[in-house]
């Protein structure tokens, strides 16, 4: 009867629970595993996959080679990654927010999934028979012990010890994992283990240690001390001895269990487990922790996760016809009398959880709940009705002479009756509620009576009014303003408290407001609701949240939903011995006022990105950056489940503002658009908490052109631009000098090779051969040969003296003084000479242009050192053509005589400094000649017949 009575108790009040889903943007609704990081992040293995929370979104974690979606496993080792594993034998960590694949296990797990621990050297997996150790640099696998164990549980880490069951033993291991003890335990006796899947479990608090296995079915725990060797088997009621038990935790003097049930809470009590609360049994419980914010993560198979901000904080199991409650009014004996927006009035019993419906006949709601004059009865106010209830009778009853037609609040005044306000006035109402006398001919929102000064408070649409015994009107007003007032209550030194539709709160005294409290100074928001004093403090209700106001200290204590507070939609507040109940549109919901407020969630800041010109940064303590890179953004954030809720953010960037700004509401970012240069410090801060302040420093660089190194090397480069112009100009002004004084040089010199080549052409030996033949015929009296021979003779001088004043001639004027030449050298060998002119047909000789006394040279070579030694049979072949793109002239100058070799021969027998004019002047033009050419002339002597040596064959290449 006991246990069965405590099962009551336990379904009447529930921990205040959040329920995440995918409707509200969980990323799957089965979870195998929950942790929570060093840095506050909370990791989630989920079927879908490895997940991760900031308070704000999900992140997704996969890998390439990653076979199947879901992960299990989660820990962080000691360097802060995250690990997981699959039912595939595949291992991961996360490793600068990216999935890494660590080693794929599948040929020795063999499909087992395996728990496993993270040393600082190794990788431990425990399966059904060994345990696997992997170093953690090279990979190397290893058992360490010899033999397959056939009955292996998880390893426990406590302190520098590790904990586990082999075989039929517990066994302490050092840090390395070397076996150090032991402790026999009859886990199976001499049966057969019945799931690899389940493994034996322990469990320690540093005080207490459990183990925990399945015998014939049934949950086994037993109370182990290793140490002095004590070992107690603990008994199990009957409502856990079947079910599937996933984790066992430790909470104070508290046991906590998941199960496939919910989670059940025992005490040890004489080696005993006696249950103290069950909640969540219609949810299949993988995972419990214990964030660093003191929230309590619960996931589940299928059904989500469970947040539970505090354990302080409790929720009642009601139908759901009384849900939505509009006022409460505790009877005593822990009933409470509510009435609900629909109009429905119950009672409640809070520690057995059973209702009862009193009325329902209506749907107008219940405006207020009051004591009558008689101590023992009730009065309930609905907008259409009121009604009496006697709480020890527990009969209702209609007060027919009482008329409320849209009734707002009642309040009991001693010695005279009643204050009704409703939407058109407020009146006074005597004991058997009829009318005495018209108060306030507008609408009122909220009347109060005080009992330590016998006057009536009046709140309307156009001000707040007290009356006196009297019933003298006045009215309080702040700063020559009227007060909206929604709620009013009282404290000890007949101090008076007001809530406001958007003014916040006053505090009156003496009719007098003394002090106003709104969002500047403590408030949550100047909207408040309902307020109700006690001894110590004042309880607030507001659009963002419940507060406390110490009556002491003038601190504000603030509950949101991050603390579990299920509705800030809250309509009524009662004050129990140590709990307060708030009723809302969700429902009754209460808190232990001794201990919701001694566990504060204290928020760390931590910056989740910067970008620079909208590229994402690295997070860095500092940064350097160019003066051009000064668009920069910070966006930061508080860990822990919906901390981000209520939290206000003050900034500041020291260097180009000193003072703080206010960050709007859910606004986490901060962005300047274009900065100068400079050193700056971006500091963020919870508002009003200075202990969280987080800071970056940077520097932008100024632009090379505003640095004063720059303007000295522009001075100097300055210096050396003009230094080089000046230069430039005198070395371009030397060279100009330097070029007409070479082509002065080269012209002088082309000229003396024209007079050199005329030289050669008109030599005296040539001239005196000429003039003999002259002679020959005179003497002959051959007339006509002397005259034709002196005619050619004086054409071919005429023609050399005037081509010696140009540069250039014809081809056709070249060809016409060399036909005249070889004429008169035909005549000097005796007609012994046969000689070819051949010009090809594509050249047109009177616009190809050669040098001036150029060829004729190499003729007279030919002649005078080849053919001249030969006694007959003397041949000279002049052959002129182009090329195929006719830029290129090729004259070829072709001879039959003794050759380049023999005439070497011959020319040794003459004086040692002995050679050939006109060769050696030819060479000289040649190489003045193409001094200014940018396509060279060359010129190529090869013998013509190479066998033999005989001949010589002169090629001559002249670019047109």
């Amino acid at each position: 009867m006991c246990f069965l009575f405590c099962s009551f108790v336990i379904k009447a009040q529930q921990p205040a629970t959040i329920h995440l889903t995918e409707k509200g943007g969980l990323p799957d609704i089965e979870f195998y595993n929950i942790i929570e990081d060093s840095e506050k992040f909370i990791w989630l293995a989920a079927d879908k996959g490895l997940y991760r929370y900031n308070g704000r979104e999900y992140t997704y974690f996969s890998h390439s080679e990653q076979r199947g979606n879901a992960v299990f496993g989660t820990l962080e080792d000691h360097q802060g990654r995250v690990w997981c594993n699959n039912i595939y034998g595949q291992f991961f960590y996360v490793e600068e927010n990216k999935l890494q694949l660590f080693i794929d296990l599948s040929k020795i797990l063999n499909g087992e999934l395996s728990q496993f621990k993270v040393t600082a050297k190794e990788l431990l997996v425990f399966t059904g028979k060994k345990i696997v150790a992997v170093n953690l640099k090279d990979k190397k696998i290893t058992l360490p012990f010899n033999k397959n164990n056939s009955r292996l549980g998880l390893a426990l880490k406590l302190d520098q010890n590790y904990l586990y069951t082999e075989e039929n033993k517990i066994i302490q291991t050092d840090h390395e994992f070397t076996k150090t003890d032991s402790l026999y335990i009859d886990i199976y006796d001499t049966h057969k283990i019945e799931s690899i899947a389940r493994f034996p479990n322990i469990v320690s608090n540093g005080k207490v240690s459990f183990c925990h296995f399945i015998r014939y079915f049934e949950n086994v725990f037993y109370q182990f001390d290793l140490k002095n060797k004590e070992l107690k088997k603990i008994t199990v009621p009957d409502e856990l001895k079947k079910r599937s038990i996933n984790q066992v935790i430790f909470k104070d003097d508290d046991i906590w269990i998941a199960t496939d049930l919910g989670i059940q809470i025992f005490s040890l009590q004489d080696n005993t487990l006696v249950g103290k609360q069950h909640f969540l049994q219609d949810y299949f419980i993988t995972k419990i922790i214990i964030d660093s914010y003191k929230n309590y993560w619960i996931t589940t198979k299928g059904d989500g996760i469970f947040v539970m901000p505090s354990i302080h904080v409790f929720k009642y199991d009601l139908p759901e016809n009384i849900l939505n409650i509009n006022k409460l009014k505790n009877l005593g004996n822990s009933t409470i009398l509510l009435g609900t927006n629909k109009g429905n009035i119950a009672t409640l019993h809070l520690n057995t959880g059973t209702s009862k419906i009193l009325d329902a006949r209506s749907a107008f709601r219940v405006s207020e709940i009051i004591e009558s004059q008689n101590n023992n009865e009730f009065i309930i106010v609905k907008e259409d009705a009121a009604f009496s209830y006697h709480k020890n009778r527990k009969k209702l009853k209609k007060i027919d002479q009482l008329i409320v037609r849209g009734a707002k609040s009642l309040s009991k005044v001693h010695g005279l009756g009643y204050v009704l306000s409703s939407y058109k006035n407020a009146v006074l109402l005597d004991d058997d509620f009829k009318i005495m006398t018209t108060l306030v001919n507008k609408r009122s929102y909220t009347n109060y009576f005080s009992e330590k000064t016998n006057h009536i408070y009046i709140g309307t649409v156009e001000g707040f009014f007290v009356f006196d015994e009297q019933l003298q009107k006045s009215e309080i007003k702040y700063h020559g303003n009227p007060i909206a007032a929604t709620s009013i209550t009282e404290s000890a030194g007949n101090t008076l408290w007001v809530s406001t539709f958007k003014n916040g709160i006053y505090e009156i005294h003496n009719n007098a407001v003394v002090a106003n409290y709104n969002e500047t100074n403590g408030l949550l928001s100047n909207k408040t609701g309902v307020l109700q004093a006690d001894e110590k403090g004042l309880w607030i209700t507001t659009e963002k949240g419940i507060q406390f106001l110490d009556f002491n200290t003038r601190v504000f204590q603030n509950l949101t939903r991050q603390n579990g507070i299920p509705s800030y939609r809250i309509t009524a507040i009662e004050i129990l011995e140590n709990k307060v109940l708030f009723s809302s549109n969700s429902g009754l919901f209460g808190l232990n006022k001794n201990k919701v407020f001694s566990a504060s969630k204290r928020k760390d800041i931590y910056f989740e990105d910067v970008t620079v010109n909208d590229i994402k940064q690295p997070i860095q303590p500092s940064y350097n950056l160019d003066y051009n890179k000064n668009k920069i953004r910070f966006t930061f954030n508080v860990n822990g489940f919906q901390s981000a809720i209520n939290t206000r953010y003050e900034y500041r960037l020291l260097g180009l503002e000193p003072s703080w700004h206010l960050a709007k509401e859910q606004i986490n970012n901060v962005n300047y658009n274009s900065l100068p240069s400079g050193n700056y410090t971006f500091q963020v801060k919870i508002i009003d908490e200075a202990d969280t302040l987080k800071s970056i420093e940077f520097s932008i660089s100024s632009p090379i052109w505003k640095r004063w190194w720059f303007y000295l090397l522009l001075v100097c480069l300055l210096g050396v631009v003009i230094y080089a112009i000046f230069t430039s100009k005198i070395r371009t002004l030397k060279i100009k000098q330097n070029e007409i004084l070479q082509k002065e040089i080269v012209n002088k010199q082309l000229v003396l090779s024209q007079l050199e080549n005329l030289r050669s052409q008109m030599n005296p030996h040539f001239i005196f051969n000429a003039l003999n033949s002259i002679q020959e015929y005179i003497v002959l009296n051959e007339k006509e040969l002397a005259s034709s021979f002196l005619i050619k003779f004086s054409r071919l001088i005429r023609i050399y003296l005037e081509q010696s004043r140009e540069n250039e001639v014809t081809l056709k004027q070249e060809l016409n003084a060399l036909h005249i030449y070889l004429e008169l050298e035909k005549n000097r060998f005796e007609d012994i000479l046969d000689y070819t002119i051949t010009v090809s047909k594509n050249i047109d000789e009177n616009k190809i242009k050669v040098p001036s006394l150029f060829i004729q040279p190499y003729v007279e070579n030919a002649l005078k050192h080849g053919l001249l030694h030969k006694k007959d049979n003397r041949k000279l072949n002049l052959i002129f053509n182009l090329n195929e793109r006719q830029d290129i002239l090729f004259c070829e100058i072709a001879d039959n005589g003794i050759g380049v070799s023999a005439s070497k021969q011959l020319n040794k027998h003459r004086q040692p400094i002995h050679r050939s004019f006109a060769t050696s002047a030819n060479e000289k033009r040649v190489k003045l000649l193409n001094t200014n050419r940018k396509h060279k002339i060359r010129v190529h002597i090869e013998p013509l017949n190479p066998e033999t040596k005989t001949g010589t064959k002169v090629l001559i290449i002249i670019p047109i």
